[in-house]
């Protein structure tokens, strides 16, 4: 409560005071500062475990392809019993078939269902209920992307995106929340992109789409805490996958995609991350940076998002 009080009282006064000097009061309390957030960190972290995937039920979307794929591997690789979901019906076959060689004592429950279908949804729950009757953590993974202009997109395209990736990982969660409370330290991981802080261009609905994951979920984690159901907000960068190559519109342009990480190591990052019981997962320190000044510096952050955004489409148009 100490630590609370006095940043409390620190950002009061910090308000009335000029930029120059906010920053100099900033320098002096960012000790403190990150004292307490060491500890609120720490306190989350020990009321989160133990925990692990071994055993647990666990419901991937979007596991056809990419990093959900991925996700399912190892989720299987590591004891998990996983319901696995997308629209791809012959590619979610071979996924659960792969996650059967992987791990033949585990169960694997595929399930064709489109997320933003309140229906679909519904049955799905009804299938995981009469084959597990229990849920212990939740992937919301599934999501598609754009790479055009606003002016020159279809807005039909930009509804889309919001039914899918937003709509979609809200409408699983509603379902979810029954079977999630039934179990202590539950787990909810939000497949998020580092869009989703630091915007670019030509990516202006899938962006929207990932402010509003992070917003959602920022206040579903409030209302879920005395639950004991763990929210965790993953921040990925680049990740080779085909959601570049699935972009909706007419024409959309390449991002360049060279440093980009494989989606094993991403599914590897993502899994030890709940496992902990992570708030934000971050993956790089780039990307950590990137959050830290997102507060503080907003115009140095629009900055690097206009000038760096455009270079790594300009790098991705001139690959084609």
């Amino acid at each position: 409560m100490v630590y609370v009080t006095i940043i409390f009282v620190s950002l009061i006064i910090a308000a009335s005071f000029t930029e120059s000097l906010v920053f100099v009061f900033f320098t002096l309390i960012y000790p403190i500062l990150y004292l307490a957030n060491v500890y609120f960190r720490r306190k989350r972290l020990n009321s989160a475990q133990p925990w692990s995937i071994n055993e647990k039920v666990i419901l991937i979307t979007g596991a056809s392809s990419g990093i959900g794929k991925s996700l399912a591997y190892l989720c299987a690789k590591n004891g998990a019993n996983i319901i696995i979901c997308a629209r791809r019906t012959e590619m979610l076959s071979h996924v659960a078939e792969e996650c059967r060689k992987i791990n033949d004592s585990v169960k694997v429950l595929k399930v064709k269902c489109d997320v933003t279908n309140e229906f679909e949804v519904s049955q799905m729950f009804e299938i995981i209920k009469t084959t597990f009757n229990r849920l212990d953590c939740i992937i919301l993974n599934a999501g598609v992307s754009m790479g055009e202009q606003f002016e020159d997109v279809d807005y039909s395209i930009i509804k889309n995106i919001m039914d899918i990736n937003y709509f979609g990982a809200t409408n699983v969660t509603h379902k979810a929340l029954p079977l999630l409370k039934n179990n202590k330290k539950s787990r909810i991981l939000v497949v998020n992109s580092i869009i989703g802080i630091i915007p670019i261009p030509l990516r202006t609905g899938y962006t929207a789409s990932k402010f509003a994951l992070r917003g959602f979920f920022e206040s579903l984690q409030g209302e879920l805490w005395k639950d004991e159901i763990f929210v965790t907000m993953a921040y990925p960068g680049s990740v080779k996958t085909e959601i570049n190559q699935n972009r909706l519109g007419s024409n959309p342009r390449e991002l360049d995609f060279s440093d980009a990480i494989s989606s094993e190591e991403c599914a590897r990052i993502l899994i030890e991350g709940i496992s902990r019981g992570d708030k934000e997962i971050l993956f790089t320190n780039r990307n950590r940076l990137v959050r830290l000044i997102e507060g503080i510096y907003p115009e140095l952050l629009a900055y690097f998002a206009c000038t760096k955004g455009k270079k790594h489409v300009n790098l991705g148009r001139n690959n084609q």
